[in-house]
């Protein structure tokens, strides 16, 4: 074999293999995966938080969910010039369908204002893909009307 159809051959195994999500195998290390990430986001760490959770974000909605992330930092540091540090963070609920869909709610606590996550995942054989993560200030939509 010539080096260059080695190399491509490299090249062709690299790129194959970066741009397929890393998949969870089960919902334990889905919410250990959710557990770093909020800790991430509890210490600041914004930009890190997005990228650990790049690799299991399927790739239909990647490049959706890098630009999602660099718009959350600044909303993030601007709560937190407004607000100082959080507190601490606190799981609210999982809610799951089936063996299908599996969404996980936090809220990060500041003195004066609470930011809610949700982390969304799919199942559509073995192993749970990150479909989107959303963060609102919306406490009235944890009730029911």
């Amino acid at each position: 074999m010539s080096k260059s159809l080695i190399s491509l051959i490299i090249i062709f195994c690299f790129f194959s293999s970066a741009s397929h999500a890393k998949l969870l195998a089960n919902k334990d290390k889905v919410d250990q995966a959710n557990e770093y990430f909020m800790s991430q986001l509890f210490s600041g760490e914004v930009e890190s938080a997005f990228s650990l959770m790049t690799a299991y974000i399927g790739d239909n909605n990647r490049e959706q969910f890098v630009e999602y992330g660099k718009k959350a930092a600044p909303h993030m540091k601007k709560i937190a010039l407004q607000e100082g540090n959080p507190l601490s963070f606190a799981l609210l609920k999982k809610q799951s369908v089936g063996e299908h869909l599996y969404k996980v709610s936090y809220l990060l606590k500041y003195s004066e204002a609470a930011v809610i996550w949700e982390l969304n995942y799919y199942q559509a054989d073995l192993g749970w893909k990150l479909v989107d993560i959303q963060f609102n200030t919306d406490i009235n939509a944890l009730f029911d009307n």
